[in-house]
């Protein structure tokens, strides 16, 4: 597990489930024309003020993805958290 530092989190991206809209996209590619998305909190880094667990919402472009040893990481700063959702 990637352990964030530096007020970085590591996230999940939360995939949204689309409808049909009877385009052909080549297989592979993806579209997202939503400037946010939604993101489940995996870990923080020391003194965050977030906790594991929370599904907040960040700009799309900001989500940054590593991958190393067979494993991708999704990461995002602290700062770039623009709220978060709550229980219905």
């Amino acid at each position: 597990m990637l352990v964030p530092l530096n007020k970085y989190i590591t996230v999940q991206p939360v995939e949204e489930d689309k409808t049909d809209t009877g385009v052909l996209i080549p297989e592979g590619v993806k579209v997202d024309n939503n400037p946010f998305k939604v993101v489940d909190i995996v870990k923080v880094a020391t003194g965050s003020t977030l906790e594991t667990g929370m599904r907040v919402v960040v700009p799309s472009h900001m989500v940054e993805a590593t991958s190393f040893f067979g494993q991708t990481h999704y990461l995002v700063l602290e700062n770039h958290v623009i709220g978060y959702l709550k229980n219905a």
